[in-house]
């Protein structure tokens, strides 16, 4: 789902109209099934074994989901492709509208012209207790293996849905989360793709306890009140986002998105402003 355009339209209010309510944020739109020819003429060949795609991406937006101050984050970006499988750190610097990525190591395992299945695997960093000001006395969220499964529905035109679920492989406790999204995306010209898109996302009682909850040990160790995070909806976003094909070997992405903390993660203590925006761009080249 990025956030999972990333972790967000103050989201309540905002996210009926519009994308990715995650990965944030984390998969590009559909495109018209129509422009994939003009896209052609500077994107690799989809008959090709083997592209990929290195750059660089930044994103100014919320330090930490739910921080009331903003934060740069920078770092190279890549993508490869292999058949049907795929690596990236970057899935929007996926060649082709079929490439419906997320971050890890992916496969394609099935696709239709309107049904497409993957699964993914993907190394989550967790959570550090000195990464914030605000994570004191919180100690660490481990580590931990994620494996996704994930679910896109083309419907007639520009327009996507999709559906993904990932847990904790490794069984270190942090959970499983989930998001719904809806994607529409149109081709401007040659070498210009618009895309916007809509995400809710949510997650099991383990998952929201550690990234939101509050123990009577942590309560103990920190400024914050002892706080139970219950199942259920974790936030909604919306995103807006522009690929720009510079040359065949070359592309520019950028795109700005919103999100709002939804149930237990709105109402965390941890939680300072339920709002938060961001915006990214990336620069690509191709092989």
């Amino acid at each position: 789902m990025p956030s999972k355009l990333q972790y967000g339209l103050v989201c309540c209010a905002l996210s009926p109209a519009l994308t990715a309510l995650a990965q944030a944020a984390e998969t590009p739109p559909a495109a018209p099934q129509a422009a994939a020819s003009a896209a052609s003429a500077v994107a690799p060949s989809p008959a090709s074994d083997f592209d990929g795609t290195i750059g660089l991406t930044g994103a100014y937006r919320p330090r930490y989901p739910g921080a009331p101050k903003q934060g740069f984050h920078g770092t190279p970006g890549f993508y490869l492709r292999w058949g049907r499988y795929t690596i990236t750190n970057a899935s929007g610097f996926a060649p082709r509208r079929s490439e419906d990525v997320v971050r890890g190591l992916g496969v394609e395992v099935l696709q239709s012209d309107r049904i497409g299945v993957s699964f993914s695997l993907r190394y989550d960093s967790g959570r550090r207790e000195n990464s914030s000001p605000a994570y004191a006395g919180l100690g660490n969220i481990h580590s931990t293996l994620r494996a996704r499964v994930a679910v896109s529905y083309d419907l007639r035109g520009p327009w996507r849905l999709g559906a993904s679920w990932n847990v904790d492989a490794a069984g270190r406790g942090n959970g499983g989360v989930g998001d719904i999204s809806g994607g529409w995306e149109r081709h401007l010209d040659e070498r210009t793709t618009l895309s916007v898109g809509s995400s809710l996302s949510f997650g099991d009682a383990r998952y929201m306890q550690a990234y939101y909850g509050i123990t009577d040990a942590q309560s103990a160790r920190s400024v914050y009140p002892a706080y139970r995070a219950c199942a259920g909806l974790r936030d909604i976003g919306i995103s807006a986002g522009l690929r720009r094909d510079i040359a065949r070997d070359w592309v520019a992405l950028a795109g700005i998105g919103a999100t709002r903390l939804l149930g237990s993660a709105a109402t965390s203590p941890i939680t300072r402003d339920r709002n938060g925006w961001g915006v990214n761009a990336g620069l690509g080249w191709r092989f």
